[in-house]
């Protein structure tokens, strides 16, 4: 009985290892959409949740957004998170990283509006560089938790996450890159 017991928790234990939730950001802008800040476009940037194995839907996961490259450089002008019930956008700190934002929704059966996609869009970020210097900018999520919901009256599982960051370059319109060769070359002409 006891062996029977133990085989039944290490095979609950090992599908427990399987469930993942991949978090990962796409990154679009305001002008021709191919990602890349060029001068008076602003950064899109989506967070969305895979889950494997689906479940019954996402439940909720609590995470921090870190800016690690540059994101300081420029500001967060709208943050969204997508899912409508009981969550909280986070608390927007002085260098744009967002922290303690809360994407929860109610369980299917005492929830009109659930939203069973997978991938689920979580959260977006607009944000808008001070300037238009060439640099590139990054950023994490640091998830504390994750759950998916296994029924429609809100039981639920805890998922192990892998997460990506966000990377996108902000790029000098075309022009100004041109004057900053033609003014390279002026320098090296009067060198020699």
């Amino acid at each position: 009985m006891k062996t029977t017991a133990l085989i039944a928790v290490a095979g609950m234990a090992a599908v427990a290892s399987a469930q993942t939730m991949t978090i990962s950001w796409t990154v679009s802008d305001t002008g021709n959409g191919d990602g890349i800040i060029e001068p008076g476009e602003s950064a899109l940037l989506t967070m969305s949740a895979d889950m494997n194995p689906g479940g019954d839907g996402f439940a909720g996961s609590i995470y921090d957004i870190i800016g690690t490259g540059n994101f300081d450089t420029g500001s967060v002008d709208s943050n969204v998170n997508h899912l409508n019930e009981l969550t909280d956008d986070g608390q927007l700190q002085g260098n744009n990283d967002i922290l303690l934002v809360e994407s929860f929704q109610l369980p299917r059966a005492f929830n009109g509006n659930f939203d069973d996609s997978n991938p689920i869009d979580l959260y977006s970020i607009t944000w808008t560089p001070s300037d238009y210097s060439a640099r590139n900018v990054s950023g994490i999520t640091r998830h504390v938790n994750f759950s998916v919901y296994t029924d429609s009256f809100g039981t639920s599982v805890e998922y192990t996450g892998d997460v990506s960051g966000f990377s996108f370059d902000v790029v000098p319109a075309p022009a100004s890159m041109a004057l900053l060769g033609l003014g390279g070359l002026v320098a090296g002409r009067r060198r020699r």
